[in-house]
């Protein structure tokens, strides 16, 4: 099993860090797991949990729709820590989980005092608007189709 820093170095958000800035961050992770079927976050709801997944898969869902599968190394819950709204999507475990989480008063200063993993955090934003502008073109499209069929 990974340690949390080992885990941590293999995040693209933390990756240009330094083996002392893991580790100092690792010591402030929650290490935890959860069963298959576990609905780790709720679309809608409130969150003050940043999560990376270490071991297992989980599933992404708007709106009920699967929109994307996480595996370890990848993370959720960094919107709702920054803008403060409820969760965009449902995460939920395929398999078992190991996670490490870290809550708000953690994440956020640090994320402050490290201008790297900031801009990190704007790529992954960037992404992820021009991932739901994609799948809202497709669904408009999709729509319109369907009327002219009628």
């Amino acid at each position: 099993m990974s340690t949390p820093s080992e885990v941590l170095a293999k995040v693209p958000l933390f990756s240009m860090l330094s083996r002392r800035e893991l580790d100092k961050l690792a010591k402030e992770v929650h290490d935890r797991t959860f069963p298959a079927g576990t609905v780790l976050t709720e679309q809608e709801e409130f969150g003050t949990i940043f999560t990376v997944i270490a071991e297992g898969r989980a599933s992404v869902s708007v709106n009920g729709r699967p929109v994307r599968a996480l595996e370890e190394g990848d993370y959720f819950g960094e919107m709702a820590l920054i803008d403060r709204s409820p969760r965009s999507a449902t995460v939920t475990a395929e398999t078992d989980l190991r996670c490490l989480m870290l809550t708000q008063p953690v994440f956020r200063p640090f994320a402050t005092s490290h201008p790297e993993t900031m801009w990190a955090l704007l790529e992954l934003m960037v992404a992820r608007v021009r991932d739901a502008e994609a799948r809202d073109a497709g669904a408009r499209d999709a729509g319109a189709r369907d009327a002219d069929e009628r």
